[in-house]
């Protein structure tokens, strides 16, 4: 059976996330790995956006979505001109969104809906429909009948096994490969080794994906997947990939047993670094240079507010660290819509302070799926979706909006170049990186460019604002 996997496009040109990485789809070179029997192609319309082409190429019998919050408009209208162009074609959605508020595609161009992890039911959905036969027994599974109704399957007990996961099909995305990138390294090759968080920040949908559950690949695993990788950058996307300090050493013991010569860089929280500073120093040894580093806040308050276990005094030390190692701090913080001018300022003078190069900004927004969702939905201005990308201020704000806009967007301005020579001078970045990187400043700290989907002060998209309504 001929399948399309498909990776939605919903982002503003050259504003938001995408100026600062572009990671590979891979998800869905996981789920095309379940399915080695069928005949499997990935279109990632956020570098390609032809549609219609890809479906008169390939004519696939099954389509499947993947779909976060902000893109559930952009993954609708896909699945609206998949039938369009042929109504044989099998549809299906999956992933965060789909799993956390499944009922927002009990719509009719969709045949059916995953829930939670692909390696647990996608192999034998694909075989279902192959074979022409009922969909009954497919595990984590809403499907549409024959007269328009949506059944629920029965949700499997089974957890995924990580250490035999089959390899992700990179082969079907090496036509993108080269356009991957994380910060100024392209192209890229991102890892997953673990699923998971036994952390509960309130923001997050990660706990409420995994049902509360963690699961790693062993070292073994994690270093096999490292030794097909074809380019000499990786990303590790685990959510905090520092977590098991013994796993970790052994990789790296690996890697350098190898002489594996690739760079590195990773996401982890604070507190696995302040614990093991000598892990660092290790993982420095054998090629990490960037890590994104879930700061959050600058004050005990911020991070009591969404409930993160980790303390200003943690997050210091692990600064530190990673500065003494020569590390770049990928900086994530996270902006109360409640904050006055002063909370905006004492965020900006810590950046400052602490010397911090590459940020990222995030407005607290209650996505669909967290406890901040169930908490603050009454005071929700808005159920546009598109609004929900942490970029927009989805319940009001105690400045004025466009007051609120304007110094969210002033602390992309960095006026203290000297950090940026300190990391030119150590070889960890050129001046075109530099120069790049001014850029992606520039544009994020356009304030009037969050208005367009600000819930109260944009105005919306006609052709948009259709689909939704339609939907």
């Amino acid at each position: 059976m001929r399948i399309l996997l498909i990776q939605p496009e919903y982002l503003t040109e050259g504003f938001g996330f995408r100026i600062a990485a572009l990671p590979e789809p891979l998800h869905l070179e996981m789920v095309a790995a379940t399915v080695p029997d069928h005949d499997v192609r990935i279109l990632d319309m956020r570098l390609d956006g032809n549609l219609d082409a890809a479906l008169k190429k390939f004519w696939p019998e099954m389509v499947a979505v993947t779909a976060l919050t902000p893109e559930v408009y952009a993954v609708r209208d896909i699945l609206k001109r998949v039938k369009a162009f042929s109504p044989e074609i099998f549809t299906v959605v999956g992933g965060h969104h789909a799993t956390l508020l499944p009922q927002d595609f009990c719509l009719s161009p969709v045949d059916a809906i995953a829930l939670g992890e692909a390696e647990l039911m996608f192999w034998q959905l694909a075989r279902a429909v192959a074979d022409r036969r009922g969909l009954q027994e497919v595990p984590n599974l809403i499907w549409q009948d024959r007269v328009g109704r949506f059944v629920r399957n029965h949700i499997s007990q089974s957890k995924v096994d990580m250490d035999h996961l089959s390899m992700p099909r990179r082969d079907l995305t090496e036509s993108y490969r080269n356009e991957y990138f994380f910060l100024f390294d392209k192209p890229d090759t991102s890892v997953a080794t673990s699923r998971g968080c036994p952390y509960r920040c309130n923001f997050c949908s990660v706990h409420e994906f995994y049902g509360g559950r963690c699961s790693q690949m062993s070292h073994r695993r994690v270093f096999q997947e490292l030794r097909t990788i074809r380019t000499n950058h990786v990303t590790f996307v685990d959510d905090n990939f520092l977590m098991n300090y013994r796993r970790e050493n052994d990789i790296a013991d690996m890697i350098k047993a190898e002489n594996l010569e690739m760079k590195f860089s990773l996401e982890c929280r604070t507190d696995s670094i302040a614990r093991h500073p000598e892990l660092v120093e290790k993982w420095v040894d054998i090629g990490l240079y960037a890590v994104l580093l879930g700061l959050e806040g600058a004050s005990e308050k911020t991070l009591t507010k969404v409930n993160k276990t980790s303390h200003v005094e943690t997050n210091n030390r692990a600064i530190e660290i990673l500065r003494n190692q020569g590390v770049i701090i990928w900086g994530a913080f996270i902006v109360d819509p409640e904050w006055t001018e002063e909370d905006f300022g004492q965020l900006r003078d810590y950046v400052h302070e602490k010397r911090i190069t590459h940020t990222q900004f995030t407005i607290l927004t209650p996505l669909p799926g967290t406890q901040l969702y169930r908490d603050r939905q009454e005071d929700l201005l808005t159920n546009d979706y598109s609004s929900f990308d942490t970029l927009h201020a989805v319940v009001p704000t105690r400045l004025s909006r466009e007051k609120f806009y304007q110094n969210f967007a002033d602390l992309y301005r960095q006026s203290d170049i000297e950090p940026y020579y300190d990391l030119v001078r150590a070889g960890k970045m050129t001046v075109e990186d530099c120069k790049c990187g001014k850029r992606m400043l520039d544009a994020m700290a356009d304030w009037e460019r969050y208005i367009e989907k600000d819930p109260v002060l944009g105005l919306r998209d006609p052709q948009v604002s259709c689909i939704r309504e339609e939907a």
